[in-house]
Formats: C-alpha cells, structure tokens, sequence
C-alpha cells in the first residue's frame, strides 16, 4: 500500500518545520534570540494549523489532519514558551510525551505505506519529542547532550537531506517516486 501523489502528510509544513526545528536548536543553545525564535514557531504553527485545517475539513484525511494537529500544537506551544520565557515546561513535556506516544502508530501507518523515509522520520520525530518529556517534564538534564545529538541528528540526516526542505519541494511537484 504505497501512498499516492496528494496524500503525503506535511509535505509544505515539513519546508518550514526542518527550519523552525533548526533555529530552535540553536536557541535552546543560545546562538539565537528565544523572541526571535519564537515568531518562526508561531508562523510555522499557523501553517501547521491551515493545512491541518484543511486537509480535516476540506474533505480529505483526519489522519493526515491530526498528524499536522501534533506538529501545530507543538510550536503554538513552543512559540509561547519562547515568546514569553516561560520556566517550568513540565506540561510541555508531557505534552511531548503525548506526541513521542502517537509517533509509533504514525511510525508502523507510513513504514506500511512503503514510505520509508517518512517512517523512519516519524521513529526519529518520536525519539526527539521523548527526549524533550525526559527533560522538561522529568528534569532529567543529564540527558541533554543526548536530546542535542538526536536532535541534531534528525535534522541532518533526515529532514534537510530528505524530509523537511526536500519533501517540502517534492510534495509541492508531486513527486514522491524516490521511495
């Protein structure tokens, strides 16, 4: 069961969350502006939030629609938290916990579509927002080089070099024949 052209999830969102992901990482590591990252986050979110929107009412897949709902929801969250310094992200961690939970169905639905980039995103998705839960909602700050390298790795390897700005193109020409 492959995926057909028009029915890629977050192919446009994913243009800008392999953007928005990048600048939050070097905000959380303070070679950026927390405001400044935060507008990314909330323009990312609306987007986000539209193409959700659309894809749920318009007559198309409230799985796709709620797959853009946790990425939407995340930098609405994010952005606030930025915006307004906000300390304590414990519920944002659980929150983080919710999406990391939701990612392995997500996961298994893509890798059994036979789209097998987006699958392995999704584990890797997973595995970031879970380090994110460890250390907001845990507090377990030890593990932070650990969030750092997965994090940083996913963006990589996965999201510039095939899944956030490439797929973002591919989704925008209709091509998705290379997996």
């Amino acid at each position: 069961m492959a995926l057909a052209a028009g029915n890629l999830p977050l192919g446009m969102v994913g243009l800008f969350i392999s953007g928005v992901l990048s600048v939050n990482m070097l905000a959380l590591g303070g070679k950026a502006d927390t405001r400044g990252a935060a507008i990314f986050n909330l323009l990312t979110a609306v987007l986000a939030t539209a193409v959700a929107l659309h894809s749920w009412l318009g007559g198309g897949s409230p799985l796709y629609a709620s797959q853009g709902f946790l990425f939407a929801f995340t930098y609405w969250w994010m952005g606030y938290n930025l915006y307004t310094g906000v300390e304590d992200q414990r519920a944002f961690g659980w929150y983080c916990l919710f999406v990391a939970i939701n990612a392995v169905p997500f996961a298994l639905y893509t890798l059994r579509a036979e789209a097998w980039i987006l699958g392995a995103n999704w584990i890797l998705w997973g595995a970031a927002w879970f380090m994110f839960f460890v250390l907001l909602a845990l507090r377990k700050s030890q593990y932070y080089s650990l969030m750092l390298t997965v994090t940083w790795t996913m963006i990589a390897v996965l999201w510039f070099c095939s899944l956030g700005w490439l797929l973002g193109w591919m989704d925008f020409q209709k091509f998705y024949g290379f997996w």
